[in-house]
């Protein structure tokens, strides 16, 4: 009971703090402009919305750690997954995604500097100590320390990207996150942890309270808020301990429209840097779906996938690879379906 009442309580201080920030965002000025490209909507939005979900979710942090300096048993050790030092440099990996996408949002950054600033973070945090503690397959864990070093840089870069291309309708990308973190804690609960981090309770209430702006467009979470807090979740995942199947499986509604686009458009002969209207979610959106609808679907995807990783966390063994694959074999049958489907009902209209 004490455990579900401090849940509730980061729950709801997380998202206070989150929609009171964000609603100062929207007077900072700094707007999403319609391009005819990928931004169709009718007028400007103010896109720093990221600001307030990080907000609500260090406030919390500020919050714990005061309370464990003045009274440990109210708040124990293990408020994230991992060890003092991991967690510490994950939350400040998390930060330096969220300026990269900041400083994109206010001035546009250079492509290129965008890119090597993002690498930078992804490979100085796994050298920090974010990073996997091993890798296993079906043919053996893999525990060479390049390999897991090089291995989470690339989740890190890959996942932070793909969250950022789904980023395009509301309450898509943000909240399929949300119900990530709450994933990520039920498999940490439900599996050899049997412990549910708080602190994984407070990006949930923070996006939140930014979705109660963004599902009236009236605020964007912007690549602040994109990579910021996908950053979190990545870092997070690396040193909880889960295995890498599991998280891979939470992460399945990101990467697989992400990874089967980008794969798409290469096979066309199409350039991935540039701005386009293929994701699965997009062609939904072009044959008349509202954006509420979308959402619905990826937060649906995202919770089947989290159940999925749950189970996997249970059963051990090899049940999460199994359990991995059968997820993407059903998502990606899902993504071309809708493929098909949409272009059919774009060609006959």
């Amino acid at each position: 009971m004490r455990e579900l009442i401090l849940l509730l309580a980061i729950l709801v201080l997380a998202a206070l703090v989150s929609y009171w920030t964000c609603r100062l965002t929207c007077r900072w000025g700094v707007l999403d402009v319609p391009d005819g490209q990928r931004k169709f909507q009718s007028a400007p939005v103010p896109r720093l919305g990221g600001v307030g979900v990080l907000a609500g979710v260090f406030a919390i942090v500020a919050v714990a750690g005061v309370l464990h300096a003045v009274q440990p048993l109210l708040i124990g050790g293990d408020f994230f997954p991992g060890g003092v030092r991991s967690v510490a440099v994950a939350l400040a990996a998390s930060l330096l995604f969220a300026a990269i996408g900041a400083a994109d949002d206010i001035s546009d950054l250079n492509a290129t500097l965008k890119l090597g600033l993002l690498l930078a973070v992804c490979i100085g945090a796994p050298l920090l100590g974010v990073a996997a503690p091993a890798i296993d397959s079906p043919f053996g864990d893999l525990a060479t320390p390049l390999i897991l070093v090089a291995g989470s840089a690339l989740w890190l870069l890959v996942f932070t990207n793909a969250t950022n291309f789904m980023d395009g309708s509301n309450g898509l990308a943000m909240g399929t996150l949300a119900i990530m973190f709450a994933g990520l804690g039920a498999s940490l609960m439900l599996g050899e942890s049997g412990h549910f981090p708080p602190g994984l309770i407070a990006p949930v209430g923070a996006i939140a309270g930014f979705l109660i702006l963004n599902m009236r467009g009236k605020l964007y979470a912007g690549d602040v808020g994109a990579f910021g807090v996908s950053g979190l979740f990545a870092a997070l995942a690396l040193i909880s301990g889960l295995p890498v199947w599991t998280i891979a499986t939470l992460a399945l509604p990101v990467l697989v429209d992400t990874l089967l686009t980008l794969a798409m458009r290469a096979r066309r002969g199409e350039s991935l840097l540039t701005a386009h209207r293929d994701h699965a979610y997009q062609a939904l959106i072009k044959s008349g779906w509202s954006a509420f609808e979308v959402a619905l679907v990826w937060w649906g995807l995202a919770a089947a996938c989290a159940t999925g990783a749950s189970i996997g966390a249970v059963g051990g063994g090899a049940l999460p690879f199994a359990i991995f694959v059968c997820f993407t074999i059903l998502l990606s049958g899902g993504w071309i379906t809708v493929q098909r489907a949409c272009r059919h009902m774009v060609a006959r209209v």
